[in-house]
């Protein structure tokens, strides 16, 4: 951080008009670090940036005031301005909240891509926090993470820093990993409530979880359980009476559909949340002219105006203007006028197109097209194809050895200090990661929307595939992590026809070939014939007839499916539901009686199925297909089945106690004799009165609907019950 003493500039004629962080010149910056008079601020690996290397040549400016394409966090709040109002209005919402004992303190900030949310938090109410702690705590502990595809691991690595002060505590980061993942006695997450009340001097020093970019536990992490986890982890510590901890999360607006998946948040971004509106011109002009003066050299009043007027009104404008305010700094120490720099970028909304695509096209034509792979990597797309930045191990960007050194210097030339296209970060499991630094690039670049239309698709497969080589990494590499049957062919398959865009990293082929070895493994060991047949036999049998080896295909998974079902417990089982799927797909409809206890099979494909007096006891069954099932007499005790579709299949005489069936589809859904105590059918869709006639209520829940013409439904059969 620079001090006031090491910038070149005259005094202001009115600090007094300078708010927005002047006096916060006391932030000292330790790595992951950063220390305030009155917080103290921890950031995540993924929410620590690594510097890039500084620029050597002399300058009479000092350094640049704007932040480009980066984020203002706390160490920068001396030149953010513009935000005063939201300022106070977001610290006024904490401290009530953090002062009525009935209130849940977590507080959401949402807005619009490109509209300010993390600087504004960061550089914003962090500080401010500094400037005027709460009344009943003189000093916070604030800890800053990203939720990326792992968020139970991002959160107990920032809480394992706080309690041990070691940037690197692998142990203990495992240990809180575990305390996080579990429910206590009662059902709940309380995992971090209970880490709070161990922080040393918590009583003296209120705990603040920030959880930076909080949409990325929609569109990074893919596991439902532990998306759900991360969740009632923060609201259970939001709510806690000992109110040692709040929350704040930043999220785009664009994904508050997501969060109706989840009641409890739902609400608070209702009646807790601050929608960060859009900087009005008065406000403009501070964010433009304010830095430019406290470093010395202040801005006209017409290229004022004219940078006015080409950000305001432009949704996400706030990172163009930023960087276009950055190269006209760039371009004052080269002696050039503002004026002729912004004409020469092609303005704001030219300015972050035109100079990647510049760079871009200064590569060679084999390094355009790594850099091609490394920027549609960067690139998470959802099921509707809704584009956002997604944080990459580097290693995934690497297909092979030869071609790192090259993917390497690209990567510094795309986050080179000036240009910070991307950033790099650390991360304990994964080593280096790297992300775009701002959406704004992916949105304003037509070269790269381009490239996302063309190989879109690939792009869906290639993620899930290095989503699958990751957690099988993640899992030491455990063989009950390998892929199995159509998807094992299907990654086989990617991996022939990729282009090179899309390539596998080097991690993923290993996965894929890895998957490959144990499959034949499997096959000879459940054959009998491994300890019979000399390696040399092996070999032939790799040539014989393909019919041949689908048959034995066939014949292996279903005897490690039945292996797999005789054990008859209540765990997960990892990949059981690729060997159900693929029983399906080779003619098998009848499953009755089947024991699938406990079992994760989200998204599974039953429809159709005989599955009567099957046991679905605890079983995670989100998504589920099971459209005209036969589910007589079968047990979904406590079951999960959130948005699953149970379109005209039959439950005739089912127990579904305490499942949970948010969202589920029951249109024609034949519920007679079915057990709905404790279920909650509020959120399920096309549900008719007449569906439950005969089904046995208490203590049910029922759309509005139906309440609305019988209230006394709900707990029609719990006299019965008793």
């Amino acid at each position: 951080m620079v001090e006031s003493s090491e910038l070149n500039h005259t005094p202001l004629e009115d600090d007094t008009n300078i708010t927005g962080g002047f006096n916060q010149r006391t932030w000292e910056v330790n790595g992951n670090v950063i220390q305030g008079s009155s917080v103290t601020v921890y950031l995540s690996p993924s929410a620590y940036t690594i510097p890039t290397e500084k620029e050597t040549k002399p300058t009479p400016l000092g350094d640049n005031p704007y932040r480009g394409l980066d984020v203002f966090r706390e160490e920068h709040s001396m030149y953010f301005f513009g935000r005063e109002k939201q300022i106070d209005r977001l610290w006024e919402k904490f401290r009530d909240l953090n002062e009525d004992e009935s209130a849940c303190r977590f507080l959401p900030i949402y807005g619009t891509s490109g509209s300010g949310k993390s600087s504004l938090t960061r550089s914003g109410l962090i500080p401010e926090l500094d400037k005027k702690p709460l009344f009943a705590y003189q000093k916070a502990k604030i800890a800053v993470l990203f939720p990326t595809t792992h968020p139970l691991e991002s959160l107990a690595t920032v809480l394992a820093r706080i309690v041990t002060n070691d940037p690197s505590p692998v142990e203990k980061t495992a240990e809180f990993e575990r305390v996080l993942k579990n429910r206590s006695d009662r059902g709940e997450y309380e995992g971090l409530r209970r880490i709070a009340n161990q922080i040393p001097n918590i009583h003296d020093s209120l705990l603040v979880v920030v959880v930076d970019q909080f949409e990325e536990i929609f569109t990074l992490c893919k596991d439902p359980e532990e998306r759900e986890a991360f969740i009632n982890n923060l609201l259970c510590a939001a709510k806690d009476a000992d109110r040692q901890t709040s929350v704040i999360v930043t999220m785009r607006s664009d994904f508050l559909r997501e969060t109706q998946q989840y009641p409890g948040l739902d609400g608070l971004f209702s009646t807790n949340g601050f929608l960060v509106p859009s900087m009005q011109p008065e406000e403009l002009e501070m964010a433009i002219a304010k830095p430019a003066e406290l470093a010395g050299h202040s801005l006209e009043p017409a290229i004022i105006k004219l940078l006015i007027e080409q950000t305001q009104g432009r949704e996400g404008a706030l990172p163009l203007l930023q960087f276009a305010l950055q190269r006209i700094w760039e371009g004052l120490e080269d002696g050039r006028e503002p004026a002729e720099t912004l004409e020469k970028i092609g303005g704001v909304g030219g300015a972050l197109a035109g100079e990647v695509q510049r760079l871009y096209e200064s590569l060679s034509p084999e390094d355009q097209s790594l850099a091609r792979r490394i920027f549609l990597a960067l690139v998470n797309l959802d099921e509707s194809d809704k584009t956002t930045r997604r944080r990459a191990p580097v290693s995934e960007l690497i297909s092979n050895k030869q071609e790192e050194p090259a993917i390497k210097s690209i990567i510094r030339r795309f986050s080179a200090r000036g240009v910070r296209f991307l950033s790099t970060s650390q991360d304990p499991q994964q080593g280096e990661t790297l992300e775009v630094t701002h959406e704004a690039l992916i949105h304003n670049w037509d070269k790269l929307q381009g490239w996302l239309s063309e190989r879109r698709e690939q792009l869906h497969q290639k993620q899930k595939f290095e989503r699958y080589a990751e957690e099988w990494r993640s899992q030491n590499k455990s063989p009950d992590y390998l892929l199995q049957g159509r998807i094992l062919r299907k990654a086989q398959e990617f991996n022939k026809t990729a282009a090179q865009e899309v390539a596998l990293s080097e991690l993923a082929t290993e996965f894929i070939k890895a998957s490959q070895t144990e499959k034949w493994r499997k096959r000879f060991k459940s054959l009998g014939v491994l300890a019979l047949v000399p390696t040399v036999m092996i070999a032939v049998y790799l040539i014989f007839d393909e019919q041949i080896k689908n048959m034995l295909e066939n014949m292996r998974v279903d005897i490690h499916t039945e292996i797999l079902l005789a054990q008859r417990n209540c765990e997960p089982t990892p990949q059981l539901k690729d060997l159900l799927e693929h029983q399906r797909e080779n003619g098998r409809t009848n499953w009755e009686r089947i024991h699938l206890c406990g079992k994760a099979l989200n998204g599974i494909n039953f429809e159709g199925a005989q599955l009567s007096r099957a046991n679905f006891r605890d079983a995670r069954l989100n998504g589920a297909n099971l459209r005209g099932a036969k589910l007589f007499g079968a047990d979904f005790e406590e079951a999960w089945l959130i948005s699953a579709d149970l379109s005209d299949a039959i439950l005739l005489g089912s127990n579904l106690t305490g499942a949970d069936l948010d969202g589920a589809i029951l249109r024609g859904t034949r519920l007679q004799q079915v057990n709905l105590t404790n279920v909650d059918l509020t959120n399920t869709k096309n549900l008719t009165k007449e569906q439950i006639e005969s089904a046995i209520l208490c203590q049910t829940k029922l759309p509005n609907h139906i309440v609305e013409s019988s209230p006394d439904l709900e707990n029609r059969d719990c006299e019965d019950a008793e």
